[in-house]
C-alpha cells in the first residue's frame, strides 16, 4: 500500500467551519460529526438528567447548610444577616425556576442540534467534495508501497505571476502522488453536470495551475531539474467526461491502470527528495528570476507541462 501523508482538505475545512458554529470540538472527523448528529437527541436527554442530578445535589447541600445556620442564627439573635434565610431563598429560587435553569444549561446543545440538523441540506456540496476525496484517497492508498500520496497540499509563491493570462500566486492540491513514474497533481471532483461556475477556475484549470506552481517549486527551490508534473482530474460521480487541453480526465478507479502503463522516469533518490520537499504540505517559495530568463523558463515549463500532462496529445 502507498504511504499516506495528510488527509482530506475538504473534510478539514468543513470540520473547522462546524467547530466555529458550535459543533463539539471532540468531533475531529466527518464520520464523528455524522455519528454525533445521529446521537444528539440522546446526548441532550443524558445532559438533562445530569443537570437535574446537579440541581438536586445543590438543593440537598443548601438544605443541610440551612439547618446548621438556622440553629446558629437562633443563638446569634442580634445578627442582621441571617444565613439560614439566604439558603432558604436560594432553595425557593431553584425550585420555582427548576425547568428554566435546566433548559438554559442545554442551550448550547440545542444550537448544536440545529446546526447538525441542517448539515446535509446547507453543506451538501462540502459533504459531496469530502466523500469524493475519500473515494479517491481509498483508491490511491491501494497503489503499491513505492508510491507516496500527499493530501491537501498548499503552494504559495512569494510574488504573483501570470499564467494563462491570469495572476497566479497560490494553489491548493487535493492530492500529489509521487513515485518512480513521476509526480501527479490531482484535482478531485464529485459532480453530476458540466462545470458552470464562471467565478472560479474549472477543475482542469485548477489542476494545471497547481501543477505549474509545483513544477517551479521543485525545480528552482528544491533544485530538482527536469521533474515532470502531470495535471490530473479524477471524477467520482458523473458520466460527463471533462475536456481541457493538457489535462488528463479519468474516472477515479481508472487511475491505477493509467499509472501502471506509464514509464519510470525518477530514481528512488529523486522520489525521496521530492517527498522530503513536500511533506510539510504548506509550501511557500520565491523563485524570482531576471525578467528575460524568467520568460524563457516559463515557456519551457509550459511546454514540459503540455507534453507530460497530455502524453503528447490534448485530452
Amino acid at each position: 500500500m502507498a504511504t499516506l501523508i495528510g488527509r482530506s482538505g475538504a473534510g478539514d475545512d468543513l470540520i473547522r467551519k462546524l467547530h466555529d458554529m458550535g459543533v463539539s470540538r471532540s468531533c475531529t472527523t466527518i464520520k464523528q460529526v455524522m455519528e454525533r448528529r445521529d446521537a444528539i437527541d440522546r446526548i441532550i436527554a443524558l445532559e438533562r438528567e445530569r443537570q437535574e442530578r446537579l440541581l438536586e445535589r445543590e438543593m440537598k447541600m443548601l438544605r443541610s447548610g440551612m439547618k446548621k445556620y438556622k440553629l446558629l442564627d437562633s443563638l446569634l439573635f442580634f445578627s442582621k444577616n441571617k444565613k439560614s434565610e439566604e439558603y432558604l431563598k436560594r432553595i425557593d429560587h431553584l425550585q420555582a425556576n427548576r425547568d428554566a435553569i435546566i433548559e438554559n444549561s442545554l442551550l448550547y446543545l440545542y444550537r448544536e442540534k440545529d446546526i447538525l440538523d441542517r448539515l446535509t441540506r446547507e453543506y451538501r456540496s462540502e459533504l459531496k467534495g469530502y466523500y469524493g476525496e475519500l473515494l479517491v484517497l481509498d483508491t490511491l492508498e491501494r497503489l503499491s508501497d513505492d508510491y507516496y500520496v500527499l493530501s491537501d497540499v498548499r503552494i504559495t509563491r512569494e510574488f504573483g505571476h501570470k499564467f494563462d493570462g491570469k495572476m497566479l500566486k497560490s494553489a491548493r492540491v487535493d492530492h500529489v502522488v509521487v513515485g518512480r513514474k513521476g509526480v501527479y497533481c490531482i484535482e478531485t471532483k464529485n459532480w453530476n453536470l458540466k462545470w458552470k461556475n464562471e467565478d472560479r477556475p474549472t477543475p482542469g484549470e485548477q489542476a494545471r495551475r497547481a501543477s505549474y506552481l509545483l513544477y517551479r517549486y521543485l525545480k528552482y527551490t528544491c533544485n530538482i531539474p527536469g521533474v515532470r508534473v502531470m495535471s490530473i482530474v479524477l471524477y467520482t460521480n458523473t458520466t460527463v467526461k471533462g475536456k481541457e487541453d493538457f489535462v488528463r480526465f479519468l474516472r477515479y478507479e481508472d487511475f491505477p491502470a493509467y499509472l501502471e502503463a506509464r514509464q519510470e522516469i525518477l530514481s528512488d533518490d529523486d522520489v525521496k527528495k521530492i517527498v522530503e520537499c513536500l511533506k510539510d504540505r504548506d509550501i511557500r517559495f520565491d523563485d524570482t528570476l531576471p525578467e528575460k530568463e524568467d520568460e524563457r523558463e516559463d515557456a519551457a515549463a509550459d511546454l514540459k507541462l503540455v507534453e507530460n500532462a497530455s502524453g503528447g496529445e490534448t485530452t
